[in-house]
């Protein structure tokens, strides 16, 4: 492994050809400001070095010629984005017409370069950042143990981690992957484990202050907007605190005795703490407490924004007058409806009365700076239990599996769909856009069509329909125009709902949902497909629309609809044959030896 000179311009051409891979399973998100990327290019246009870069070569998982960063993440994304216009050096933006590769993909409306010629640099400056030689190390990974212990190596004494960083950073466990992921989903920035580098802006945590036009933004995310963390908290991990807590908490059947000791106790795989929680979240299975508090999560949350959509909602109710992050207060509160929805298996029926009684909970809590003691925790839950349980009650369907408890999944669905398109398709319901009034049964044909379409990505492959979603903004303003009813816009997609076209056609949501569930039974989709997707249909009760949902299991084998079969093309369907139809049918073939 030794150093070698790697031209920005070869780096370039690495990354928009796709070369450069991010594993999400040990690297953090984009996390530089704009004034420490224009830094680094400063340093660059002088001359000056740079920190080493290190890839890692994956033959064997991604083929030749494709490399995980392990370090340099950040940097390179500065560069890059600098190259594509993003933001200016002392009023300087880079000049792609002085290199070819990048124009070419500004051409391809892969970005949008700046045209003021006075704003740019100058041919000589362009030319040396091009040259400029990048100290990198390649090496080549067979396992990802290696990579994460190399990682871990390099990370855990890095002062620019946090402590929840410092934790992750080289550990693979089921509890640290498992909170990992959990938080991904609650923030809205999950993906797929490997994601080129050039797709982690979508992931990636903006504020309201900075101009770095990545996917999110932190006054939106939970944890913000509801006062429970400050900016800078959320940006250093500690909503997945938050998350480890409580998942400790329900694993172990009491309240977890929180400390930053304890905590990095956890994610110290020879100790015994760890050990127990290890074996008790295998044992719970994942899948099942991953879904149980994402439901909760999703019921806590709609409850909330239903009763004060108003930023800092949750903080003006628990703590009126406070700047303060009421951390405490939302502990005792999702470990109450957690009770409540799972063990008690109740739903809530009175969710503003819920709410009023929660006014000023958060000067009932014990608040303790750096620990806190079981008893105290207990304390506090009973306590809040006493305050609204009263307006819970048995229920069918629940709460949890139903509506309000699958609205985390459907944000995730919209903002993943950016980067994973052929996973998901949306359609703004079984009507045509005409003032006519009846149902489409070739737009029906067309998603029995897509949910083949989706099975055949591969045996790992999921993904998910949602009738009530348009893709375009003309499709979301006809329908306003036809129903005069008004839509959401949430990450380029428009959520119009179903209960307009319900209405039109005097039924219910549930016979709406019949003339899906019907269709699909009598269509010519393989079994086990067809059945499997019969019982994978539900609704979404989504801030005051409804939602149809359509979940698309993985497949062990090749999927048809009356011997025809088909595949997803970034968010089209199609059919295939011969030598594609062969290929795809090889997804599905294990591999003898």
């Amino acid at each position: 492994m030794i150093p070698r000179g790697m031209s920005i311009q070869e780096a370039y051409r690495l990354y928009r050809n796709g070369c450069l891979l991010v594993n999400r399973k040990y690297q953090r998100k984009l996390v530089w400001t704009e004034k420490e990327k224009v830094d680094l290019i400063d340093t660059i246009l002088k001359g000056f070095p740079i920190p080493l870069i290190l890839l890692a070569e994956r033959p064997q998982s991604h083929g030749s010629g494709k490399y995980e960063i392990l370090d340099g993440v950040q940097r390179l994304n500065a560069i890059f984005s600098f190259i594509e216009n993003f933001f200016p050096v002392f009023g300087k933006y880079f000049d792609i017409d002085e290199f070819s590769r990048a124009k070419q993909a500004a051409q391809d409306g892969i970005f949008e370069a700046i045209d003021d010629v006075s704003s740019k640099l100058s041919t000589k400056e362009c030319a040396n950042i091009l040259d400029y030689q990048l100290a990198v190390t390649t090496f080549t990974a067979f396992d990802e143990k290696q990579i994460t212990e190399i990682f871990g190596r390099i990370n855990s004494t890095g002062r620019q981690l946090s402590n929840q960083e410092r934790r992750q950073a080289g550990v693979v466990s089921t509890f640290a992957d498992f909170v990992r992921k959990l938080s991904a989903e609650v923030r809205g920035d999950a993906s797929k484990d490997i994601l080129l580098l050039s797709e982690m802006p979508e992931i990636s945590i903006d504020s309201n202050r900075s101009r770095q036009s990545y996917g999110l933004t932190a006054d939106d995310i939970f944890w913000v907007r509801q006062g429970i963390l400050w900016r800078s908290e959320l940006k250093a991990g500690e909503d997945e605190e938050i998350f480890a807590d409580l998942i400790v908490s329900i694993l172990l059947e009491q309240p977890f005795a929180r400390s930053k000791e304890k905590l990095n106790e956890l994610y110290t795989l020879d100790s015994e703490l760890s050990r127990k929680v290890e074996s008790a979240l295998i044992s719970y299975p994942p899948e099942k407490l991953n879904d149980e508090i994402k439901q909760v999560f999703s019921v806590l949350k709609n409850i909330i924004e239903e009763y004060d959509p108003d930023p800092n909602a949750l903080r003006n109710i628990v703590a009126p007058n406070s700047t303060n992050p009421v951390k405490s207060s939302f502990y005792s509160i999702f470990m109450t409806f957690y009770y409540l929805l799972v063990k008690e298996q109740k739903s809530p029926i009175e969710t503003k009365k819920i709410v009023e009684a929660l006014k000023g909970h958060q000067k009932e809590m014990t608040l303790n700076a750096h620990y806190t003691k079981t008893e105290n925790r207990n304390k506090d839950i009973d306590k809040t239990t006493g305050l609204i349980q009263k307006y819970f009650a048995h229920k069918e369907p629940s709460v949890l599996k139903h509506g309000p408890g699958l609205a985390i999944d459907f944000e995730n669905s919209l903002r993943r769909s950016r980067i994973e398109t052929p996973r998901y398709e949306f359609k703004q319901g079984l009507l045509e856009l005409v003032d006519g009034s009846t149902v489409s049964y070739e737009l029906l044909d067309r998603i029995v069509n897509t949910i083949c379409g989706i099975a055949n990505l591969g045996p790992d492959s999921e993904g998910f329909i949602y009738i009530g979603v348009a893709d375009k903004k003309a499709d979301a303003e006809r329908v306003k125009v036809i129903y005069s009813t008004d839509y959401l816009e949430i990450s380029d997609h428009y959520v119009v709902g179903i209960e307009r076209e319900a209405k039109k056609l005097n039924l219910t949501v549930e016979r709406y949902l019949g003339i899906i569930v019907d269709h699909i039974r009598k269509s010519k989709l393989s079994d086990p497909l067809r059945t499997q997707i019969l019982t994978q249909i539900d609704i979404v009760n989504y801030k005051y629309y409804i939602v149809v949902r359509i979940k698309v299991p993985p497949q062990s084998r090749i999927s048809d609809v009356n011997d025809d079969y088909y595949v997803r093309e970034g968010n089209d369907t199609k059919k295939i044959y011969g030598k594609k139809l062969l290929s795809v049918n090889e997804l599905f073939t294990p591999i003898s030896h």
